[in-house]
């Protein structure tokens, strides 16, 4: 399994019990591909997908894999460059919400 598909799994059996939040989010995982997190389906589904979101967050695998297990903050990749985001600043902290 490829770095972007296992991510995708993990990603979405984390979110599977959440709450829809009502934002999309795209994950543009440099070097790997983009994952959509839609926060308007219930459950939140992950899918590797192109379509427009209320936001993107620009970040490594590694990285985003960091922020998943809690070894890095959102803050410090934001602050240092590590992690770079677009589009609505409200969905992105929704992200924070259902990685929690």
């Amino acid at each position: 399994m490829n770095n972007i598909t296992s991510l995708e799994a993990e990603l979405g059996s984390r979110v599977a019990s959440k709450k829809s939040n009502g934002k999309t989010i795209t994950l543009d995982l440099i070097g790997e591909g983009k994952l959509r997190i839609d926060g308007t389906t219930t459950p939140i589904s992950v899918r590797q997908d192109e379509t427009p979101s209320d936001a993107t967050v620009t970040i490594t695998a590694d990285d985003f894999k960091a922020l998943m297990d809690g070894t890095k903050k959102p803050e410090g990749l934001l602050l240092t460059g590590k992690a770079k985001m677009a589009g609505n600043p409200l969905a992105v902290m929704k992200l924070r919400d259902i990685l929690a």
